[in-house]
């Protein structure tokens, strides 16, 4: 009993700074944001009683728009970013030696890096004197006077570029453990190359498809510097930017912006929640599966 719990005892001494850092850094300024949202006015002054002013003035028409496009904009780039982390992550895995490495070191490359500089330097790419436009106007793909910048391509574009490592990494650990003699068995057994990739091949590594999916969609949603410095009229109202416009631009509203990011919050945790439920079922299923072959 004693080594138990001077076991819990050590345990939660090493614990603790970090559950403190995690209750400074974030269960305070959540509290802060949910009593401005419902106890604040537009100023920001906290006031006596509650009030749901700011959340029926959300549940709009107008704000019903902008999280659809918000969320049509996250889940193309959550979409793309795996279609194209795929066969990247799946060619660095099956490399070997210092190649692996450094295919690697250029996956981490972009983190060492403010996106501020991205951006800039894809507004040189898509700049309309830019070699990209060009090559687009000679396939008659584009207009002469059609821009790339100020677009929603180019928002798509950027969210694709930033946010594409964060999908790669964890598909790669994923293709990395996986074993590829199934692969071989399956063709063995006369599955054909489309079947072997989407009965073994794509089951075998959905948990990383899962946590890129996860990883890539939450800051996504999140993000508000890339709509507001790339995209155009109308391309830079999304849910974040709403949050950001109220909290440091004339329209100033401090109980609308922590609505808003109080249902930003959820969105984020939602799917973090639904990752991790369908997590521990597959944990669950693969130990029942594993229980019933030790009886047999």
């Amino acid at each position: 009993m004693k080594k138990n719990e001077n076991r819990i005892g050590s345990e939660l001494l090493l614990t603790l700074p970090s559950l403190l850092m995690l209750i400074i850094l974030v269960g305070i300024p959540t509290l802060i944001v949910i009593f401005t949202a419902f106890c604040a006015d537009s100023n920001g002054t906290w006031k006596n009683g509650f009030s749901l002013d700011a959340f029926r003035e959300i549940f709009t028409l107008y704000y019903a728009e902008i999280t659809l496009e918000t969320i049509i904009y996250t889940v193309l780039t959550t979409f793309f970013s795996i279609l194209i982390g795929l066969p990247v992550a799946y060619f660095i895995a099956r490399c070997r030696g210092k190649l692996r490495q450094l295919l690697l070191l250029m996956i981490f490359i972009p983190f060492w890096t403010n996106m501020i500089v991205h951006i800039a330097a894809w507004k040189i790419v898509l700049h309309p004197d830019g070699i990209l436009h060009d090559v687009l106007v000679f396939l008659h793909l584009i207009g002469e006077k059609q821009l790339l910048w100020n677009t929603p391509f180019a928002v798509l574009t950027l969210f694709i570029y930033v946010f594409l490592p964060f999908a790669i990494i964890p598909l790669y650990a994923a293709i990395e453990k996986f074993d590829f003699r199934l692969m071989e068995s399956a063709r063995d057994l006369g599955a054909t190359s489309t079947q072997t990739i989407f009965r073994v091949f794509l089951p075998g590594i959905r948990n990383g498809i899962a946590s890129a999916a996860v990883l890539v969609f939450v800051p996504v949603f999140g993000c508000y510097i890339i709509p507001q410095l790339v995209g155009g009229p109308g391309c830079d109202v999304l849910y974040a930017n709403k949050i950001y416009q109220y909290t440091s631009t004339q329209s100033h509203n401090i109980p609308i912006a922590a609505a808003l990011s109080l249902f930003l919050l959820l969105a984020m945790f939602i799917p973090w929640v639904v990752y991790r439920v369908s997590a521990i079922r597959r944990a669950k299923q693969d130990g029942e599966l594993t229980v019933r072959k030790e009886k047999t």
